[in-house]
């Protein structure tokens, strides 16, 4: 494995006396006033450079990709990334971090976020809550592999990108991904899962990848890695570890593709202990489908309230009724519309009847089903006992 190196700066106390043994080196920054450390901190630039060029962004770390990002086709991606990631980010994702940085109490909090129905959205998840220490997604999709680019022939490779251009594209329009349009593509296009697409938005979130890794939930709940595990049957999943461009801390990916309805986590007692072992999380629920309004999904709605200390969603989340007040501080935000034609048999009295009741309070960017009207609604509940809303807010 390649490696670069990323630096870790720790600013340490004005005066600093250096143990006997220990010298000040090259690695060691020092002022009148600091001493700064530098910790060295290895990356895969083999994977790393293959992200970073279906991603639009020049690398050029081997002949290979120098090479390929010279091309014609590859300039035109480039340019069509850097145009439709500038847009989303000044339309939608600043105003969104902006939003989160006042009225998320655990918005840059070193927390687990999990994050069921997710699709291969790690952007939006990211946003929100840049600084957890893990993302747990699960949904449907294909987990997939990253191309072998230097073995690709040149038809191959625009083809490739023009897959990666064609998956993004609800994303960039509509700010989450189509379920089942995304499962017809990813079986029959050359990007073949989610792993692409995930590690796109890791790159285009200003972090390197550290490492990829197919892992398994056994059945007694816990994790390994999956050449560990031979003989046993697991559910799949990959790890993706990752660390910001500014050497701040390391971060990691849990992606699962499994069933987590009743009927899916009752016949998958292994991955339901791993649900049941998780740690305290923050939750997000986006373009949900409403599925946890209904019984046939009430065992994943049941573990989001019991693990979780706070959940930010919108209406497509968890019902309204289903919050047990006595337990959950819940602030609303933006204003509630009646699911459109395509969810028209879902109704909520309840949530209809809160947001009348409540303080007006606006969402400043587009989010989920209602992007064409912009009736946007936002849902933050925190657990009491664990955390507080914002005050005054």
């Amino acid at each position: 494995m390649l490696t670069k190196r990323l630096l870790i700066c720790i600013a340490l106390i004005p005066v600093i006396a250096l143990s006997c043994n220990q010298k000040p080196s090259s690695n060691a920054i020092t002022s009148d006033t600091t001493v700064v450390k530098r910790i060295t901190f290895p990356y895969d630039t083999i994977t790393d450079s293959k992200v970073a060029f279906f991603s639009g962004m020049a690398y050029g770390n081997t002949e290979c990709l120098s090479n390929l990002e010279v091309t014609t086709k590859w300039k035109s991606h480039a340019a069509r990334m850097d145009s439709m990631f500038h847009k989303i980010e000044t339309e939608r994702l600043e105003k969104m971090r902006v939003w989160a940085d006042s009225q998320l109490t655990a918005h840059n909090a070193p927390t687990t976020v999990f994050y069921p129905f997710s699709g291969p959205d790690f952007l939006n998840a990211n946003v929100f809550f840049p600084k957890a220490d893990s993302y747990i997604m699960i949904a449907l999709e294909p987990i997939g592999d990253l191309p072998n680019l230097c073995s690709m022939q040149p038809k191959a490779i625009d083809g490739y990108l023009n897959s990666i251009n064609r998956s993004l594209s609800d994303i960039f329009m509509r700010s989450y991904f189509i379920t089942m349009k995304m499962l017809g593509a990813l079986n029959k296009d050359s990007v073949n899962g989610t792993v692409p697409l995930i590690t796109l938005f890791i790159k285009r979130t200003g972090h390197n990848i550290v490492s990829i890794k197919p892992i398994g939930v056994k059945p007694d709940g816990k994790w390994n890695y999956l050449d560990s595990l031979k003989g046993i049957k697991v559910t799949k999943g990959i790890k993706i570890d990752f660390v910001d461009i500014d050497g701040d801390k390391p971060q990691s990916v849990f992606y699962f593709k499994t069933d987590i309805s009743n009927d899916g986590l009752n016949v998958n007692p292994g991955f339901r202990k791993y649900l049941s072992q998780l740690p305290n999380t923050y939750s997000y629920l986006k373009a949900a489908s409403y599925l946890m309004q209904w019984k046939e999904f009430s065992m994943i709605r049941n573990t989001i309230f019991e693990k979780s200390d706070c959940i930010l969603q919108d209406d497509s989340g968890i019902g309204y009724q289903y919050f047990d007040k006595t337990k959950w501080y819940i602030r609303l935000y933006g204003k509630y519309q009646k699911p459109n034609k395509e969810f028209g048999n879902i109704n909520e009295p309840d949530l209809a009847k809160a947001y009348k009741d409540s303080v007006y309070r606006p969402v400043p960017f587009v989010l989920g089903y209602n992007w064409k009207t912009k009736s946007i609604n936002m849902l933050y509940a925190v657990k009491k006992g664990k955390m507080k809303l914002p005050v005054g807010k």
